[in-house]
């Protein structure tokens, strides 16, 4: 059998395949898999084709949408709009709790290349902390994961030689495990959060730590721009090529082909 199959073809094999159905033994061991890629496409193609005619077919009419309260993409907008109805807080001033979940970062600083959403209610920084227990069935067994990571960030921020850390707010919200994934995907294609290694710009503040003596590393964009935390400097640990003034090319660009979602300037709740 040729390895490429003209359409009548494929639906003759379809039509065979289809009488076998009924055995509910189907035989595909005749065909290469170019060959049987190109009956799956012919066989997804075929059922949109079908859908559509039922659909056209029906005196009723389907619903333009459908909301689905148990849709991960829903969960997610309703866990993460939740969240950004919780009160700033100073980071400086998280205490330890139970629970893990999502938060978000801002900054209220005076670092020139934040400008854009420095005092503002766009995060530069969201994230996620997993439970101790991937099956933690209440916040306890999740333990203190999410106050544990903010104190992480905490902790770097104050290793930056030109970072302070009064000048970072946080929102955070415990969820029920399994669900701050979701929503920290949500949040990062809502917000584009700068510091996000999704958006390959500022990325490696979410680091937890590099050793140059188990493999070659190259310092982190982040680590580059805001020196200082002492892991990433060690011996062995190779410049980033970009440089502090390539780094902020970078997230100028970004800012300018992703303006902030919310841009109003926010009173300062206390002195910077």
């Amino acid at each position: 059998m040729a390895d490429k199959l003209d359409l009548e073809a494929l639906r003759e094999h379809l039509a065979a395949l289809q009488k076998q159905v009924p055995t509910g033994e189907i035989d595909s061991t005749g065909f290469t898999k170019p060959q049987l890629k190109l009956l799956h496409e012919e066989l997804e193609a075929t059922i949109r084709r079908l859908e559509w005619l039922d659909s056209q077919l029906d005196p009723i009419k389907m619903p333009g949408s459908v909301f689905d309260p148990s849709d991960a993409q829903v969960v997610g907008k309703l866990i993460g709009d939740k969240l950004l109805e919780q009160k700033r807080v100073p980071l400086a001033l998280v205490d330890q709790f139970y629970g893990s979940g999502v938060y978000a970062l801002y900054y209220l600083g005076s670092f020139d290349a934040y400008a854009p959403i420095s005092g503002t209610d766009t995060p530069i920084y969201v994230g996620k902390a997993d439970p101790a227990d991937r099956y933690a069935p209440d916040v306890r067994a999740q333990g203190d994961r999410l106050s544990r990571r903010l104190a992480e960030h905490r902790k770097s921020v104050g290793h930056a030689k030109n970072l302070k850390i009064n000048d970072f707010d946080c929102r955070f919200l415990v969820v029920k495990t399994a669900w701050q994934f979701t929503t920290e995907h949500y949040l990062i294609d809502l917000f584009k959060p700068v510091w996000n290694s999704e958006m390959r710009v500022c990325y490696g503040f979410g680091k937890h730590g590099d050793s140059a003596s188990t493999r070659g590393n190259t310092r982190s964009p982040w680590d580059t721009l805001h020196p200082g935390r002492p892991w990433a400097t060690q011996e062995g640990n190779k410049p980033n090529r970009l440089g502090e003034k390539g780094i902020k090319k970078l997230i100028a660009a970004h800012f300018a082909n992703h303006p902030p979602q919310y841009s109003e300037k926010i009173h300062p709740r206390r002195p910077k």
